[in-house]
């Protein structure tokens, strides 16, 4: 039998036998959206709070100025190092053959096509809902700022020195520089390729048309997976983190917000963008200073020095 919950003199739920009705969903979505945002951003905020916590401080004290210092010539070191990882003559061959792929679907009938085929074979009421799940990945307001907030007091903390290494620290690091290191690609290239949604029209490459063409949600959502995948060496956990890391992607196929092109340079570029920064990573794994190591060869043996700037 129908009845009603009177919230406030303005405000009225319904329920009806057989279902919440629509004004509860509304009332419902428009506050748990934001509040799960801040649940969120909040926990990746005390991240730094817990490593420090968990990890006793064996250094000696430092200064905050000689802190401040220290933080902002190695993050600009890191950094730097990131860039010079992905946008090099290496990686020429990757983006090009990742274009070329990308241009086949695009500029034929085969992204239309297969479009059409998922609407009418494959999406249903169920995978619309893991759809609103996956695409929560890919919402930049709430991962950049929660990445970069605890991925930057992470670090500082280290220089001053507060905390050690901390996996959810080097985690949430390695995630922000991932996002920093592939922006200029993805903002470059989504204009510059011109293509727009489905909605507008077909896949076709027109540049400065539409600004569509690689998925900033597939790339955004896929970093974070990809980055933990990189981080760490169990095959079943790693394969488990990469087939997570195109759930993002999917989501907009699904949703007719991209073409699967737009989909698969979005993901491409974040996997790009995350080997860049494990580049940087496996170079600075030994302590700075002089290393000395054995090294032995056919016949002989010697030592190797390395010096760690």
């Amino acid at each position: 039998m129908p009845f009603t919950v009177k919230k406030s003199p303005h405000a009225v739920l319904k329920w009806e036998s057989g279902g919440v009705g629509e004004k509860c969903k509304e009332w419902i979505g428009s506050r748990t959206k934001g509040f799960s945002g801040g649940i969120f951003l909040f926990l990746l905020l005390v991240s730094s709070g817990v490593c420090a916590q968990t990890i006793p401080n064996t250094y000696a004290p430092t200064t905050w100025s000689n802190a401040c210092l220290q933080f902002g010539n190695r993050e600009r070191d890191r950094i730097f190092t990131d860039y010079a990882n992905l946008y090099n003559q290496h990686n020429v061959l990757n983006f090009g053959v990742a274009l070329l792929g990308a241009g086949v679907l695009a500029n034929t009938k085969m992204d239309g096509n297969f479009q059409r085929w998922y609407g009418n074979q494959v999406r249903s009421g169920s995978s619309d809902e893991l759809s609103k799940v996956a695409k929560t990945f890919g919402e930049g307001q709430y991962f950049i700022p929660a990445m970069a907030v605890s991925a930057f007091t992470y670090r500082f903390l280290q220089e001053k020195p507060v905390i050690s290494e901390c996996v959810l620290g080097e985690f949430t690091d390695r995630t922000f520089r991932g996002y920093l290191v592939g922006a200029p690609a993805l903002l470059t290239l989504q204009p510059l390729l011109g293509a727009g949604r489905p909605s507008n029209g077909p896949s076709y490459w027109r540049p400065f048309q539409n600004a569509n063409a690689v998925s900033g949600h597939a790339f955004m959502g896929a970093v974070p997976f990809i980055t933990a995948a990189q981080m760490t060496d169990r095959p079943v956990v790693k394969g488990l983190l990469y087939a997570l890391s195109g759930f993002t992607a999917w989501s907009r196929v699904n949703d007719d917000a991209h073409y699967l092109s737009q989909a698969l340079l979005g993901w491409y570029l974040a996997y790009l963008s995350v080997r860049a920064v494990s580049a940087t990573e496996s170079m600075s794994r030994l302590p700075r200073g002089l290393t000395i190591f054995p090294v032995s060869e056919a016949g002989s043996a010697g030592i190797g020095l390395y010096y760690q700037f």
